[in-house]
Formats: structure tokens, sequence, C-alpha cells
């Protein structure tokens, strides 16, 4: 399998457009497809399958925000700030496949919000507000903070651990309400079906992975309401390490958004809650423990 980039530097050069929020989702969305669909024809022939056509992808310093001459130093444009978890198996760019001057990337462990990224976004809204069109959360499965959280509120004692690190605590804490919103989101779906504990645990870690990505998109839209009304609409999605998609939902379904707008309400928030629950119940495998184990283990 060959993946080429290719620059001619006699070839047109067309200016992408990026005018609306619409268009900003679109384009990420479309850029996750194309890193999906790379990584599965790697795989395909790594498992012995054929190469097939090589990958021939276009490149030009304008069109890839690289500067067009050596000192030249590009205006910042991004047209999407996201904040994303600082795990290093989601690389934000590579994710979306969008280059340089793209993604104004804020990441932090859980993708939470605290002082340092709310500078970071207001810098980026009060400088950029000229390119910027959409506001990402992304979260991603088998996240290691959401697995510290759940973890701390099924065994508080293992707390004490945590909560002797000021910082690491404070990650932790700003998780809980997602971690009780699923909780409460899986008793009341499931109830008494989920006597594993391990997999209650592994159901609850999932889960709170898609409502904690909801519980901060929300907070960065009530936060951006008060900077600035008319500002770039805010969305969120996790990504899922088995299909490599980004998805704001673990059964996906054409009408469902892969990138969804934030809840307005803390209604809205809980009945989020509820849905990726019954969503990742009704995924069509025989037995519940190993058809979650197969698509988001803790």
């Amino acid at each position: 399998m060959d993946v080429i980039y290719r620059y001619d530097p006699f070839a047109p050069i067309s200016v992408r457009q990026i005018s609306d929020a619409k268009s900003a989702i679109d384009e990420l969305i479309g850029g996750n497809d194309r890193f999906k669909n790379v990584v599965h024809r790697m795989q395909q022939q790594t498992m012995g399958g054929e190469a097939g056509e090589p990958i021939v992808i276009p490149m030009s310093p304008m069109t890839s925000g690289l500067p067009l001459f050596p000192g030249a130093i590009p205006t910042q444009a991004p047209f999407a700030v996201v904040l994303g978890c600082s795990d290093a198996r989601v690389p934000t760019e590579a994710v979306f496949d969008q280059s340089f001057n793209d993604l104004f990337v804020l990441r932090i462990a859980g993708n939470v919000l605290g002082s340092e990224c709310l500078g970071s976004l207001h810098y980026a809204l009060r400088n950029l507000k000229d390119s910027l069109k959409v506001v990402v959360v992304l979260g991603h499965s088998k996240c290691g903070a959401v697995t510290a959280a759940v973890d701390t509120h099924l065994s508080p004692d293992a707390y004490v651990n945590i909560a002797c690190t000021y910082p690491l605590r404070s990650l932790v804490d700003q998780i809980q309400l997602a971690v009780r919103g699923a909780s409460h989101a899986l008793e009341k779906a499931a109830g008494i079906a989920l006597p594993n504990k391990t997999m209650y645990r592994s159901l609850l870690v999932g889960v709170t992975a898609y409502v904690n990505a909801a519980v901060s998109a929300l907070e960065l839209q009530r936060e951006m309401s008060l900077y600035e009304a008319g500002g770039p609409e805010v969305v969120f999605g996790v990504y899922d390490f088995e299909s490599l998609r980004v998805q704001s939902s673990p059964a996906l379904t054409p009408e469902t958004p892969r990138l969804r707008p934030a809840p307005k309400s803390a209604q809205e928030l809980a009945d989020y809650a509820f849905e990726v629950v019954e969503a990742l119940l009704s995924l069509d495998d025989d037995d519940l423990e190993a058809k979650y184990m197969l698509t988001m283990r803790a």
C-alpha cells in the first residue's frame, strides 16, 4: 500500500471555504472518515489483503497552512477550536485529518474545563473570531481520567491516594458530575439486570466518556454566552478506538449526528445520558458483557 503526498507547483490552488458551523463540522467529519479509511486499508493489508490503488494526497504550502517561502509566518486562522484529552493515542489533527493552521487545540486529561483552558478559549474567541466557526469537545473511549473518576465513585476508599494530590484531585472531581449522571441513567435503564460488578464498571466507564464530553460542551456553551453573544457553535463527540470514528452515540444510525450540539440544560444532559445507555444496551449482540467488552473496554 502506497500513501503518496504530491506537490505540483503548477497545479491550480483551490482555497477551502469554511463559511459557517455546518461546513466546519462537515470538514471535520469528512476528515475523520478519511483517517478511518486510510487506517482500515493499512489494517486490511497487514492481515493479508490487497493493497489496492495508491492513495495520493495533493499538498501545497498554501492549502496546508505552511509558509510560502523561507522566513514567512502565516497568519493564524483556524476554523475550529477543539478541547480534547491529553491521551497520546488521540492526536487531534490526525483524528480529523487536518493540517497546520486548521485547528486551535486545547488538550487536558479528561477533556475537562479549567482556568487555563478557559483562558486559552477566550484568547481564541477574541483574536481568531474571524476564522473560527465551531468549538468541539472531543472525548474518547477507554479514557484513563474517566476510569479513575469511576473507580473513586465505586470505591471511595481508593480516593485517598488521589485526594492527597490537589491537581489530580481537581481533574477527577470535575468528572464526577458525568459519573453520577451516567450511573443514574444506567440504573434507570438496566437496574438489577447488571449484577456483574466488572461489567457494570466497564459500562459506567463507557457511558461516562460520552456524558463527560457533553458536560464540558454544556459548560463551554454557557461560558461563551456569558463572554459574548453569537459566538461559534459548540458541539461534542467521542473518538472510539474500535471503530476509529468520532461519534455522539455508541450505536450510530444515519440520523445520529457524529458531532452533536451541546446540551442546553441539565434536563437535556440527563436525557442524553439515558439515550447513550439505551443505545449501548441495544447493540446487536447476544451477550451483554461480551457486547460491551468488544466496543468500549475500560
